[in-house]
């Protein structure tokens, strides 16, 4: 993400970019890993937040702690059916969801 120039903050997401002068624009691959050695890859749009062309934002904020608890945001969920089975303490990822 170095090559594009950056843009303001949205709220609490600071890592912004201006993709307005580029007709294609690369997005990295990003997976989270989760306890167990469950990863789940991510599509754009759980990786990006774009308010417009000039204003896009990855789409993840720091805690201010590595110990605080982290949060897997609704972004990231919006295309993924999520089952919590909270009686054997598991999450399950299937594709599908909101769209």
């Amino acid at each position: 993400m170095k090559g594009y120039p950056t843009a303001p903050a949205i709220s609490i997401l600071d890592t912004c970019y201006d993709f307005s002068s580029y007709e294609t624009v690369n997005i990295p691959t990003i997976g989270i890993s989760f306890k167990g050695g469950l990863t789940l890859d991510l599509d754009g749009t759980g990786i990006i937040y774009a308010v417009a062309a000039s204003q896009a934002c990855l789409a993840f904020t720091a805690n201010k702690n590595d110990s605080d608890i982290a949060v897997f945001g609704n972004v990231q969920q919006q295309k993924l059916e999520v089952v919590y089975d909270v009686a054997r303490g598991k999450l399950g990822f299937a594709p599908g969801g909101c769209l």
